[in-house]
């Protein structure tokens, strides 16, 4: 079945304080649009076309022929709703931003799209090693940043305006306990469907208190799809429990990460 999303509000934190909250009608860009879009259309975001890219879409090598190699749009944004346009009609183009001591003088790079290197590194330098970050990198960094302790503000924010309390309204204070899901299997014409909630809330008076109330939650980030199986799962569970579909938006997400790994030996 489709997974239209309800209508929702946007919160946008800052040092674990709401600094903006929106409906999504209201943050919706229009860099998003569906309709063609042109390099040079709009400036401020300037991007240089790789060799690889060229080698795997033939319509941006010609592009390339009428606009050069430099191409500009108005964001990062708007770049990469170009690349993906590009991307539905030939080989798949992703754009990188430029490290930031880029000799060239552009903001970030079309590229051809490859399978990350989350296993090995993509590249090493002496004792540094730097790995791609894959999609499960990016789902885990939005669940860390929502349920991460000791206060995860953006639930917090959530349940009081939920169930409409205030803190001084009750006896020891809201407390939220956060626990990983488990699997929750319902019977379908299609099969069984199957689906595992990142994780589970449990809003109480105080830790030992009453509960107020306990939410099943799907955790997304980015533009990560809710799938079909989880939706069936979902709305069977919504007619005993509290279900909620969660979009983490985290601006400039990594592409890689470095680290360096060395061993404490005993003093001498």
């Amino acid at each position: 079945m489709p997974d239209p999303e309800p209508d929702t509000v946007q919160l946008q934190f800052d040092k674990g304080s709401l600094v903006n909250r929106s409906s999504e009608d209201e943050t919706t860009s229009d860099e998003y649009t569906a309709e063609p879009i042109t390099p040079g259309d709009r400036t401020g975001f300037t991007v240089e076309v790789k060799d690889n890219a060229i080698e795997v879409n033939t319509t941006i090598s010609e592009i390339i022929t009428t606009h050069g190699r430099t191409l500009d749009f108005g964001s990062r944004a708007h770049a990469g709703a170009y690349a993906s346009q590009l991307s539905a009609g030939d080989g798949s183009l992703r754009i990188q931003a430029a490290p930031a001591n880029d000799p060239r003088d552009v903001d970030a790079y079309l590229l051809a799209d490859h399978t990350p290197s989350i296993t090995k590194p993509a590249a090493t330098d002496g004792e540094t090693w730097t790995f791609d970050v894959g999609a499960n990198l990016y789902g885990a960094l939005g669940e860390a940043i929502l349920t991460s302790a000791p206060k995860p503000h953006a639930l917090y924010y959530f349940v009081r305006q939920d169930l409409e309390v205030d803190d001084r309204e009750l006896e020891s204070g809201l407390a939220l306990e956060i626990k990983s899901g488990r699997p929750i299997s319902v019977d379908h014409p299609d099969g069984e469907k199957r689906w595992t909630p990142d994780c589970i809330v449990r809003a109480a008076d105080g830790w030992d208190g009453c509960v107020l109330a306990r939410y099943y939650c799907e955790i997304k980030t980015g533009n990560a799809s809710f799938e079909r199986s989880q939706g069936v799962v979902m709305e069977e569970l919504t007619a005993q429990e509290r279900v909620l579909k969660i979009r983490v938006r985290i601006e400039d997400l990594p592409e890689q990460y470095s680290l360096r790994i060395n061993e404490v030996t005993p003093a001498e």
